[in-house]
């Protein structure tokens, strides 16, 4: 499915959402497992007491979970690059929502959709109010709808063709 086919940037920056904060919680599950793998001495000679065993039982769990969920995670990053290229253009600089709205527009849309920040997060990391983070995501949504989510991930105006 192309992301772009949503029927509006609400729709398609909910998916992005969505598609962030599962990727943070699938990260965060690979990085308990890790943790719990833990850093062990290299033994030589014969164990001590106890029964056998599998000293890398928890590395095999966390690598097993990876790839069982490496297609998922690879499609959640490609949606998260698919929304910043909206927001910030194709070249993540010059396009997008920066360059209709400006930076701070963009960087509201970014904390709360690529980032799946809450509106308190969202309001710290820009420096603005949660309500003017609540009312620049309205604006901004009413841009991109009316532009069109490929239109302005590519850099094109409405008068361009």
């Amino acid at each position: 499915m192309d992301p772009y086919q949503c029927t509006c940037a609400r729709d398609f920056f909910a998916s992005v959402r969505d598609a962030a904060r599962d990727a943070d919680r699938t990260t965060g599950i690979i990085r308990s497992m890790e943790a719990r793998e833990g850093v062990r001495a290299q033994t030589y000679g014969p164990r001590g007491r106890g029964g056998e065993r599998d000293a890398m039982a928890a590395t095999d769990a966390r690598m097993d979970f990876e790839e069982r969920c490496r297609r998922r995670l690879d499609e959640d990053y490609e949606l998260i690059d698919r929304a910043c290229d909206v927001i910030y253009g194709a070249d993540q600089s010059t396009g997008g929502v920066g360059a209709i709205l400006g930076a701070p527009y963009a960087d509201v849309l970014w904390w709360r959709y690529c980032a799946g920040a809450t509106w308190p997060d969202v309001a710290e990391g820009t420096g603005m109010s949660v309500r003017w983070c609540k009312d620049a995501v309205g604006v901004a949504m009413d841009v991109v709808d009316s532009y069109g989510l490929e239109r302005m991930s590519k850099g094109l105006g409405l008068a361009e063709g």
